[in-house]
């Protein structure tokens, strides 16, 4: 039995961004917060929404995280990602996710991506790789109430195809935050992928069906 829908993260997950996220956040703490935070700092909030990632940075440092300067903050991340995503040299498809996507197809499985992003970043990196024509569609954590690690998204986007049963859903991730979510909307198959930013240590902590080495160990699941 195949997934009806597969809910795909984008950064880390389907799509190599050679860590322009956690160089955006770096930046943006530096230029704004006048803090210089880690790679570390930037990878353990990743996968959620950005505006509670630069919360959480800004508080672990000590910065009251009012709200003109989170306003700040998003604004300088948002603007110097926009212009990094839309170079094809920065950013392309990870290994095997062409072959996947391909693969989901013959099965009839929905495929959207979601993100801790705004949904106009999304479409910016979708536009760039040109994969617009292999998805059904993306989301992104402005679009719904709660970003990761609860389960909006996922559900949104079950209620727009018209799907009752979670258990027939399969969430990918490279996160906690992912793997937390897709737990949260009850996904039958909920599956972190080590390559992006956090690693076995971290994941294997939350709740998953399988933590595999990349796409190509969820191609079996469509064979």
């Amino acid at each position: 039995m195949y997934p009806k829908l597969a809910v795909i993260d984008i950064a880390g997950t389907c799509i190599d961004d050679n860590g322009l996220v956690q160089q955006a956040a770096i930046n943006a703490m530096k230029k704004i917060a006048n803090v210089e935070i880690s790679k570390k700092d930037a990878d353990d909030v990743m996968g959620i929404p950005k505006n509670n990632a630069f919360e959480i940075l800004c508080s672990k440092h000590q910065i009251e995280p009012d709200k003109d300067l989170l306003k700040e903050l998003l604004t300088y991340f948002n603007e110097e990602l926009q212009i990094a995503y839309q170079s094809p040299q920065l950013i392309g498809l990870m290994p095997y996710a062409l072959e996947l996507f391909t693969e989901m197809r013959k099965c009839k499985t929905f495929i959207y991506l979601n993100t801790g992003f705004e949904r106009a970043l999304a479409k910016t990196i979708i536009e760039t790789v040109k994969i617009d024509n292999l998805i059904d569609g993306y989301i992104g954590s402005d679009e719904v109430k709660n970003g990761r690690p609860h389960p909006d998204m996922i559900i949104s986007v079950m209620e727009e195809l018209g799907i009752n049963d979670a258990s027939r859903v399969m969430k990918i991730g490279d996160t906690v935050s992912d793997l937390l979510e897709g737990n949260a909307a009850g996904c039958g198959w909920n599956i972190a992928v080590l390559t992006g930013a956090q690693g076995m240590d971290d994941l294997k902590r939350a709740p998953h069906t399988a933590i595999v080495s990349g796409l190509n160990d969820v191609l079996p699941y469509f064979k």
